[in-house]
């Protein structure tokens, strides 16, 4: 495989999602729940706010209050009779606290930095939300290119962002990668979109989409390595 270029999505791909910053803030406003009750609550209201986002876009429109009706939801799931925490979940995330790092994301990205890869971001969240994530990580300086949700090119699944980075990359679509941590969204867009899919799939979750599918699934980061030409595995 002849690879000019390696774009990523950022939230679940590079940063943990922002709901395992949750459980302490929960614990803290007296309603504490374990990680994965948490995360459980999010995966179900995850599909529904996809699904929403969807008919908005075809329909043209926008929901300025998305975001709280997806921490409503998220409230129910979880069984917490109070309505002042959707409230606070949104005042908390409105200030874009940061989660952590994946840990097999640096290893990759200090490598390929190495390889003299040019490397791209191509993310649903806002712009200043992402460049804060890159900067708080100290990563700024390894993409070349930032695609954000409201740059104007629309989102994922449409093929329109993933051609915005590689127009300013000056690369054709069938020599770049993309690695992303959903299915519809990264592997169905970047298909349409003419580059070669790659799913993150650390928690083996999918296992059962991988047969006869059109993306290659890893389970760590830095198993993208043996698909580059002249490359292994790190630590090998």
């Amino acid at each position: 495989m002849n690879v000019d270029a390696i774009l990523f999505d950022l939230d679940g791909t590079l940063v943990q999602h922002g709901h395992v910053l949750l459980p302490a803030r929960l614990a803290a406003w007296g309603h504490p729940r374990s990680q994965s009750v948490v995360d459980a609550a999010f995966a179900v209201q995850i599909q529904w706010f996809y699904s929403y986002t969807a008919q908005l876009m075809a329909a043209g429109r926008e929901d300025p209050h998305l975001f709280q009706r997806l921490y409503e939801r998220v409230t129910m799931e979880l069984e917490i009779d109070d309505p002042a925490i959707p409230l606070r979940m949104g005042s908390y995330f409105a200030a874009n606290p940061v989660p952590p790092l994946y840990d097999d994301v640096l290893p990759l990205l200090l490598y390929l930095r190495k390889a003299a890869l040019p490397l791209g971001i191509i993310t649903q969240r806002d712009r200043l939300g992402a460049q804060r994530f890159l900067a708080e990580h100290n990563l700024d300086h390894c993409f070349s290119v930032l695609i954000a949700g409201d740059d104007g090119h629309g989102r994922k699944p449409t093929p329109a962002p993933f051609h915005a980075a590689l127009g300013k990359m000056s690369i054709a679509p069938e020599r770049a990668i993309f690695v992303g941590d959903r299915i519809d969204d990264d592997c169905g867009g970047a298909k349409a979109a003419g580059l070669v899919p790659f799913l993150i799939d650390r928690s083996n979750a999918h296992a059962d989409a991988t047969v006869n599918a059109d993306f290659v699934s890893l389970r760590r980061l830095t198993d993208l390595l043996v698909h580059l030409p002249g490359e292994k595995e790190i630590g090998q």
